[in-house]
């Protein structure tokens, strides 16, 4: 890969990283909603979605340096 096309791929990595994030930030208000008003085990249940993001989110950083890495050898 050339650096452009390297720099475009870890700039897609960081947009894709916040697009996961913002939607982790809406579930996680949600999951506080539930809790607020007394129902524990559905925020549990609704905070738990967040696994799968945050692992996405991992990945992505992962990516994103490594790439980032390659660029700089």
């Amino acid at each position: 890969m050339d650096a452009i096309s390297l720099d475009t791929t870890v700039k897609t990595s960081l947009a894709l990283v916040r697009a996961k994030l913002e939607i982790g930030l809406r579930i996680a208000k949600a999951a506080e909603v539930c809790s607020g008003s007394g129902r524990t085990g559905k925020a549990i249940e609704v905070a738990r979605s967040l696994e799968d993001i945050v692992s996405d989110v991992n990945t992505l950083l992962n990516t994103a340096s490594i790439i980032s890495r390659l660029g700089k050898s």
